[in-house]
């Protein structure tokens, strides 16, 4: 897979993505101004329910460290700085575009590694966010014991749009403290850890 930064003016000249998509609404409120483009056919961005997600979850549990996985163009790792997080790590494959969009940021460490590898490493956070493709949902929900073992407080995990996303949610809900949320049409696994229910029910509420 060929990936490269481009500019989202650029994407908009060229039609490749409309100026009233999601990802570039969702990419202007965070001044997000980099996507990456794959294979210069297919651009990765954030998406309306994993911004809403994830401020809810950073608004509620107030994490000092926070882990952006599969962090893409950078955006949740800058939500998660104006949030109040005072470390940030990106993880990513392909972080050309992070880099632009971050490189005023110092409180933001970039890691360019495969994901699943930088969960075998020994690291921490208070809250760890996971936004993988599509493809790699299946694969990072092998890894949920590991995952709660890295995030000190919880832990944000995509797993899919809503309605493809029934066989994921019936293998979830026999994990305790574990919370099915729903953000513009998208589902997302909230994993916490004791002492913390009243605030997860309280992201619950925010996301409707």
């Amino acid at each position: 897979m060929k990936a490269k930064p481009v500019k989202i003016r650029t994407l908009i000249r060229e039609r490749r993505i409309s100026p009233m998509s999601p990802v570039v609404l969702a990419s202007e409120k965070l001044e997000i101004n980099w996507l990456p483009l794959f294979n210069d056919e297919y651009v990765y961005g954030p998406t309306p329910g994993i911004i809403e997600a994830a401020d809810a979850v950073l608004s509620e549990l107030k994490p000092r460290t926070v882990i952006d996985l599969f962090g893409g163009s950078g955006a949740l790792s800058k939500l998660a700085l104006m949030r109040g997080a005072r470390k940030v790590i990106y993880v990513d494959s392909y972080p050309e575009a992070a880099k632009r969009n971050l490189r005023d940021l110092p409180e933001i460490e970039i890691v360019k590694e495969d994901a699943f590898k930088f969960l075998e490493s020994d690291t921490s956070c208070d809250v760890l966010i996971a936004d993988p493709p599509e493809e790699l949902i299946d694969p990072l929900l092998r890894r949920v014991r590991r995952i709660r073992e890295i995030a000190a407080k919880a832990a944000l995990m995509w797993i899919g749009p809503s309605n493809k996303s029934v066989h994921r949610r019936r293998r979830l809900s026999g994990f305790r403290m574990t919370k099915l949320l729903e953000a513009w049409g998208d589902c997302f696994a909230l994993l916490w850890k004791p002492g913390l229910r009243e605030k997860v029910e309280n992201v619950k509420r925010l996301l409707g």
